[in-house]
């Protein structure tokens, strides 16, 4: 007996079989409480302790088996695990990862290629939901992001290109949202004397991950002409359950020293706009809406990681139009990760207003500079 406690003890202490699981502990260094917002894991701090990605589960305090997703390369390689941790303000939870075999988890996410509409492409989770537009459409031609508005947590992408008549609120949301030959929602674009030089529709794309907890995808535009440059893009976009921003990465190649992109959003007929630092917020009636009162109010948010400046620029949409964005500015160098956050609300479902409006967007700002602190033991 003697010798078997003693093999157990010195795989524990080695590492090896991952004895007991992994103990994981994340600190939130808000000053609020932050619920449901994701974690991720580095595969290796994982895998050197024997955990397989065909046998992995995540337990909460309480001992309870919580969602969890592996987080795979192209080529099926394992890169990371994801889960979500709710903690207090300036307090700690305690999470172990373990062996086991992991429940069906019900899926809060889901994105995909949509070829019968045009090469959309959609993604959405359980609070929002938004599209891109791909190569068959002649217009718009635009990375510009369109929004879909929600009132339930189902996953109703397929069901709502199925119906194909998704401008019509059938009392579960729609899409109100004119995106036209603008960034929409919330994209970024290059910047060349004041002027947004949009690179135009994806080209290509590629779904990388799919839930329970994460959708991603990766997009390749047409070069962009800046200078004597033809600027690449790339573009990485995910988003994660219980949470109404999108994550959106581009990088840029082609080109020597600094450039500069925005970040931002076409401006409608806006009711409330805050800009603050690097976050923008607004609130604008749904844009195509006849009711204003059945239909509501669209909100907006833009956030960019070490933005710069804030600007508004005029933009030729059309031989006679014109549209103001408010935008983000910064520099950036070739092969540089841009990341941004793009984030939507409906006062249908849940936020009330500009100022509380404003808050969420603040607050997703504070996220992304100051993440959980997570240490692995």
């Amino acid at each position: 007996m003697k010798r078997v406690l003693l093999i157990l003890q010195l795989l524990w202490l080695c590492g090896c079989g991952a004895v007991g699981g992994v103990d994981v502990t994340v600190t939130n260094p808000s000053s609020y409480a932050r619920t449901h917002e994701s974690v991720e894991i580095a595969w290796t701090e994982l895998e050197e302790r024997g955990i397989t990605a065909e046998q992995v589960i995540v337990e909460d305090e309480q001992h309870n088996q919580i969602p969890s997703q592996v987080i795979f390369d192209k080529e099926g390689v394992a890169q990371k695990l994801l889960f979500q941790a709710s903690v207090e303000a300036s307090a700690k939870s305690h999470y172990k990862i373990k062996r086991g075999v992991a429940d069906n988890y019900e899926s809060k996410v889901y994105g995909r290629y949509v070829p019968e509409r045009l090469d959309d492409y959609a993604w959405e989770n359980n609070l929002t939901a938004y599209r891109i537009y791909g190569p068959r459409l002649n217009d718009p031609k635009t990375q510009g992001v369109d929004v879909w508005v929600k009132n339930t947590e189902r996953l109703i992408i397929n069901e709502w290109f199925a119906r194909n008549d998704y401008h019509h609120n059938y009392g579960e949301g729609m899409d109100c949202y004119k995106v036209g030959n603008t960034l929409g929602g919330g994209a970024l674009a290059v910047v060349q004397d004041s002027q947004l030089l949009l690179s135009g529709n994806y080209l290509s794309q590629e779904c990388v991950a799919n839930g329970p907890l994460r959708t991603e995808a990766e997009f390749v535009y047409a070069p962009v002409k800046v200078g004597n440059h033809n600027v690449e893009i790339k573009r990485r976009i995910w988003l994660d359950a219980n949470s109404r921003f999108s994550f959106q990465e581009y990088e840029l190649n082609g080109f020597d020293g600094d450039i500069e992109v925005a970040a931002g959003m076409v401006m409608h007929d806006v009711r409330d706009i805050t800009q603050n630092e690097n976050w923008i917020a607004l609130t604008e009636p749904a844009s195509d809406s006849r009711n204003a009162e059945r239909d509501g109010d669209i909100l907006l948010g833009v956030i960019l990681q070490r933005g710069e400046k804030q600007s508004r620029f005029q933009t030729l949409t059309s031989p006679n139009q014109q549209v103001q964005h408010a935008l983000i500015l910064r520099k950036a160098k070739a092969g540089e990760k841009i990341l941004m956050l793009n984030g939507s609300a409906w006062s249908h479902a849940g936020v009330e207003g500009g100022a509380e409006w404003a808050e969420e967007v603040k607050k997703a700002a504070d996220r992304l500079n100051n993440p959980f602190r997570v240490e692995v033991k």
